[in-house]
């Protein structure tokens, strides 16, 4: 008979295999950016990514 902790080692153990499932085999790739002027602010950054920079995208929700 198992005990707890083999139950919940179980457990552990398929929610593991079902997140990598999940995850795919593909790794993260971040979008493409380009340097220049922020559509939204105006300011100059390094990397835009769709003609917004970070803080803005962040403000803004944006992707």
């Amino acid at each position: 008979m198992a005990d707890d902790a083999d139950i919940s080692q179980a457990r552990q153990e398929r929610e593991q295999a079902q997140r990598d499932k999940a995850r795919g085999d593909t790794p993260y790739e971040p979008p493409a950016g380009r340097a220049g002027d922020c559509d939204l602010c105006g300011e100059w950054c390094g990397r835009l990514v769709g003609g917004a920079c970070a803080p803005c995208r962040d403000k803004h929700g944006l992707p």
